[in-house]
């Protein structure tokens, strides 16, 4: 959501959606004192209860101030852990719930989020880790024979609705979807590259990243051989003798 305005639309889209999927009617919908949420129109509709908290009490919307917390708490954790700028600070919010949904609940007495939504367990074989550094093959229509095949990308999350991975182009800044990504878990790009403030992300660049990751075996390396033509290429200065001795022999 961009802006408030759009709180009506999207609130009639949730309510037909948990209908059609889930077969389950709104009963009661409780907000604060927002105009936005006032869609009586939709409620008469439907039959829905609106409820309303009072004045600056969100004690009283306390289960929607807990999540809400819950959500943010994991949020920041991930944000200071992955040292991402926070210009994509939705994209970690995503990953969090994606996370939070697919993870046993003490509220829900050990069970899980998704599991007792869909009546199907999560599948954990798409797990990613958090801003991790991947390769994303490139697309057919953008690329020649001689066009890299991959692109140096960051992850950042799923998208709803689509088997593909959200990244960032590293030179681009581009975000885009892509289901061919190959991972590499085990190294983060913006933790690693010291950007203390996480507000930067003009300054990193993944050539010298990588060039500094590189590990080179000298063993494989092939010696550079000297050739005998060179040596005889170098002068070399005259000693004192043979400075002597040559101007002696010029004397005679």
């Amino acid at each position: 959501m961009n802006a408030k305005s759009q709180t009506r639309e999207l609130l009639q889209n949730f309510v037909v959606k948990i209908k059609t999927q889930f077969g389950k009617t709104i009963k009661t919908i409780r907000s604060d004192n927002g105009p936005e949420f006032d869609f009586t129109t939709l409620y008469n509709e439907h039959g829905i209860d609106h409820q309303r908290s009072c004045v600056e009490t969100p004690q009283q919307n306390s289960v929607v101030e807990r999540k809400h917390q819950h959500i943010l708490n994991k949020t920041h954790s991930l944000l200071f852990q992955s040292n991402i700028p926070k210009a994509y600070w939705s994209y970690v919010v995503s990953h969090v719930v994606y996370l939070i949904n697919r993870l046993p609940s003490t509220v829900l007495k050990g069970k899980i989020p998704h599991d007792l939504l869909y009546n199907i367990p999560p599948t954990y074989l798409d797990l990613k880790s958090f801003e991790c550094l991947c390769f994303a093959s490139t697309f057919e229509g953008n690329k020649n024979k001689f066009s890299p095949r991959a692109k140096k990308c960051v992850f950042l999350g799923y998208k709803s609705g689509v088997k593909g991975y959200i990244v960032l182009d590293s030179h681009t800044r581009e975000i885009f979807v892509s289901r061919n990504v190959i991972f590499y878990e085990n190294v983060f790009p913006y933790k690693n590259h010291n950007n203390v403030s996480g507000d930067s992300q003009d300054n990193f660049h993944y050539d010298d990243f990588l060039n500094e990751h590189v590990i080179i075996d000298m063993q494989d390396q092939i010696p550079y051989e000297c050739n005998n033509n060179d040596d005889q290429t170098e002068s070399s200065a005259p000693t004192e003798d043979e400075e002597v001795s040559n101007n002696g022999e010029s004397g005679q």
